[in-house]
């Protein structure tokens, strides 16, 4: 731990990066991160530029790879030195690229620094949208909880991609004001135990996203894939149909049935079916009688 906490010269901390194999100092070729690092530091000490004319900190923690070798402490002397922490011009931030490292450590460390949870690069991700991705890992998951404890916004990806593939993850976006859109519950007809969730939540089963999808056609588009369980399927249904969910799609039979794969079982492709192509029944407001006038003849 000591150790750990020293404060190391840039000398120190170069030769470190050297000994842990973070850098090379025989490069392979001028694209590796080795070759950049080790010209701009040949130029910093030298006197030529600045440090923080060069994304120093975004390059050390892409070179750390995805073993994040990278430790605070040797990063730590070059943000003393002057090498920037925030994101700029749409440039991907150091803290996003920790976040995507999942280096958790570096990410506290930028946090405690200052470095902007908020920053969008050109894509428009932030740092918890970096951390939130088909590669997550359980350290992945820790980088958001530290993120949200610092207030960081569940960003519309993030809810999407956790609402797919990650309902542990989607209710502690939720639970840090995560909105529940139309898009995220169209997103929830490929994991049921989301859509439960969601709907337990209060969702919106009426709401459409601006090109006209809900969540009904949402669910009919999955079915097209072939990408679905029967049981998965069914529970699916069960939910929309126990929550009023608009099924009914105007949709000719024969088109639906082309949409419902063939080796569907039949019970429940009899189901669909029938759902989509029912048109519900017109609903009239009660009539209170102690409101109507009794009109008698003179």
């Amino acid at each position: 731990m000591a150790q750990q906490a020293q404060e190391l010269s840039l000398h120190e901390a170069m030769a470190r990066l050297l000994d842990y194999g973070i850098i090379n100092e025989h490069p392979e070729n001028e694209y590796d991160d080795s070759m950049e690092i080790l010209r701009h530091y040949a130029k910093l000490i030298n006197e030529d530029e600045e440090i923080n004319e060069f994304p120093y900190c975004v390059r050390l923690i892409e070179a750390g790879g995805e073993f994040n070798k990278l430790p605070v402490s040797c990063l730590k002397a070059f943000v003393k030195a002057g090498a920037n922490i925030q994101g700029e011009n749409g440039d991907t931030s150091p803290l996003q690229a920790a976040a995507e490292a999942g280096n958790k450590k570096v990410v506290s460390y930028l946090i405690s620094a200052g470095a902007d949870i908020y920053y969008m690069d050109a894509a428009l991700k932030t740092a918890l949208d970096y951390a939130v991705s088909n590669n997550m890992k359980p350290v992945h998951s820790e980088i958001v909880r530290e993120l949200l404890k610092h207030n960081a916004l569940p960003t519309p990806s993030a809810m999407k991609f956790a609402t797919r593939h990650n309902t542990a993850l989607l209710r502690e976006l939720v639970s840090c004001g995560g909105c529940i859109s139309p898009e995220v519950l169209n997103t929830a007809v490929w994991n049921v135990d989301s859509l439960e969730f969601l709907l337990q939540k209060g969702a919106f089963v009426h709401g459409q996203e601006e090109n006209g999808l809900n969540v009904t056609r949402a669910l009919l588009q999955r079915i097209s894939t072939g990408k679905w369980d029967a049981a998965e399927l069914t529970r699916l249904c069960d939910l929309l149909e126990k929550y009023h969910a608009p099924f009914y799609s105007a949709l000719p039979v024969e088109e639906v049935a082309l949409l419902l794969p063939e080796d569907m079982p039949e019970a429940l492709h009899a189901r669909l079916l029938k759902l989509y192509t029912t048109k519900p029944a017109p609903t009239f407001p009660e009539t209170d009688e102690s409101d109507v006038e009794e009109v008698t003849e003179e």
